[in-house]
C-alpha cells in the first residue's frame, strides 16, 4: 500500500515539472531568417509570430513574390526552431522513463 504513495508522489512531481516546462517553452522565443538575410521573424513557444523585420534595402529591390517567399522562409525557420526546442524540453522530462507500449523515451 505504501508503494502506491510513492508512485503518487512521482506523478505529482512529474505534473509540476511538466507545468514548469510548458511555462518555460511558452516564454521562449526563437528567431529565423530568410536565406538572403533580408527578413527575420521571431516566434514564441505558443507558435505565435511576435516580431517580423524586413530590411529597408530589401524592400526597395524585392518584388512581392520574392518578399512573400522570404517572409515564409523566416517564419518557418523560427517555427521549426521553437518546435525542436519544445521537443527537447519534453524529452528532458521523459528522461529514461519507460511507459508500457511506448518504449523508452530517451532520445
Amino acid at each position: 500500500m505504501l508503494k502506491g504513495l510513492g508512485d503518487l508522489a512521482n506523478i505529482m512531481k512529474m505534473q509540476s515539472d511538466l507545468k514548469d516546462i510548458k511555462k518555460r517553452i511558452s516564454k521562449t522565443r526563437m528567431e529565423g531568417g530568410s536565406p538572403d538575410g533580408g527578413v527575420t521573424a521571431v516566434v514564441d513557444g505558443e507558435n505565435r509570430l511576435v516580431d517580423l523585420k524586413i530590411g529597408q534595402e530589401y524592400l526597395a529591390g524585392a518584388d512581392a513574390k520574392t518578399l512573400e517567399k522570404a517572409v515564409m522562409s523566416a517564419v518557418n525557420e523560427a517555427a521549426d526552431k521553437i518546435r525542436e526546442f519544445s521537443v527537447s524540453e519534453m524529452q528532458k522530462l521523459a528522461g529514461d522513463m519507460k511507459l508500457p507500449g511506448l518504449g523508452n523515451f530517451s532520445g
